[in-house]
């Protein structure tokens, strides 16, 4: 009787041990319209982890961009993109603030091959909580 004791708490502790359920990575659309799609993902935007901002439109020639703090300076954020497959991405970081919901600015401007040139502002949130 002790040994089924010992195994049964020693399978509640390996139990309690597993790794937790990964939830899939959810996305925040910042733009949907007819033209262009503009996604941030992990859409909840925690602070210290890679974000990836995802563009996509058709005939884009390049994508320039920056973010900068609103509710506190923290600098501006240079935005790389690179084409993957059609999508323009660009991966970046933001730092933790002493507000836990920092808000931000994305300014982007976006070339088309025809010529046309579509600045885009858009504001989100990070979160450390």
């Amino acid at each position: 009787m002790r040994v089924f004791y010992l195994f049964l708490l020693l399978l509640c502790c390996l139990w309690g041990c597993r790794p937790p359920d990964i939830a899939p990575v959810s996305s925040l659309s910042l733009l949907d319209d007819s033209t262009i799609q503009l996604e941030l993902s992990p859409g909840h935007a925690p602070v210290e982890t890679p974000l990836l901002l995802q563009l996509t439109a058709a005939d884009v020639l390049g994508v320039s961009g920056e973010l900068t703090g609103v509710s506190m300076y923290m600098g501006k954020v240079p935005l790389r993109f690179s084409q993957h497959e059609g999508i323009w991405q660009a991966e970046f970081l933001l730092g933790a603030c002493s507000d836990p919901e920092m808000l931000w600015q994305l300014q982007l401007e976006v070339r088309f091959a025809d010529g046309q040139t579509r600045s885009l502002t858009k504001q989100f949130h990070t979160s450390w909580r």
